[in-house]
């Protein structure tokens, strides 16, 4: 009896208990979205292009310049993977670009439109002192500079070693990119001087004099008359005084 009693005594305290005195467990909530955000910069923004515009532009190292100097690319979610560049448009004579930067992975979308100038840049060596014609070119004479690959060219100096050694033919701009047909080797053989003509070959050996007919450093060919036969043919200036024909001319040496 006692026991009857006391189970509607607790069921009457359920049945009269205040709204709120008694609450459910709570259900499982949907998962937030990220709040993660990604901020890309200026110069993840010019990698992505200039990698992206390389093909297209060539030569030497891309460099990028956005019309937007304060450019940045935000963008939210778990997934984001990094910039990717669509729409590419270029025009190699102004240097002009217009693309769209996007971020895959992104929520929302993230799509930017760009635009700005790309060129390729080239070390190149450059005088830091004026060379008198007639002058050595010392190595404390070069630097290497970044120049804009379309301001060089085929006969464009690319390396300290294709200067060294060797003399101005003309006056060269300081720096400026060096053009190889504005330097020579040290002259070693004057116009008009006396020179020593040599064929040398496995089974032969002729020598015979000439005259110079222009000035010329060693490796350069010149023009020499034969002073025995007045015959004028083509030689390598080998060293002082010396020159070298490449391949048998008997009668113009030896008549």
């Amino acid at each position: 009896m006692s026991r009857f009693m006391s189970s509607l005594a607790f069921g009457a305290a359920l049945f009269l208990a205040p709204v709120g005195a008694f609450t459910a467990a709570p259900a499982l909530a949907a998962a937030p979205m990220s709040d993660a955000v990604v901020v890309y910069g200026g110069a993840h923004a010019e990698a992505a292009m200039a990698q992206a515009l390389e093909p297209q532009i060539g030569t030497g190292q891309v460099h990028v310049e956005f019309d937007n100097r304060a450019l940045e690319v935000r963008a939210r979610g778990d997934g984001v993977q990094g910039l990717r560049v669509e729409n590419i448009f270029y025009a190699p004579v102004s240097g002009r670009f217009a693309a769209e930067l996007v971020v895959p992975g992104a929520a929302p979308a993230v799509r930017v439109p760009v635009s700005g100038r790309a060129w390729g840049v080239m070390q190149v060596p450059v005088l830091t002192r004026r060379v008198a014609l007639g002058d050595t070119i010392g190595p404390d004479d070069i630097t290497m500079t970044d120049v804009r690959a379309d301001q060089t060219g085929a006969d464009t100096a690319s390396s300290e070693v294709q200067l060294i050694g060797m003399v101005p033919r003309r006056g060269i701009p300081l720096g400026q990119p060096v053009r190889l047909r504005d330097v020579q080797s040290p002259r070693v053989v004057d116009k008009g001087a006396l020179v020593t003509i040599s064929l040398t070959s496995s089974t032969i050996q002729l020598t015979a004099q000439g005259k110079a007919l222009q000035d010329g450093g060693r490796g350069d060919v010149i023009r020499v008359v034969n002073t025995q036969s007045n015959r004028i043919i083509e030689a390598t200036v080998a060293g002082p005084n010396h020159v070298s024909v490449a391949k048998p001319v008997t009668p113009a040496l030896t008549q």
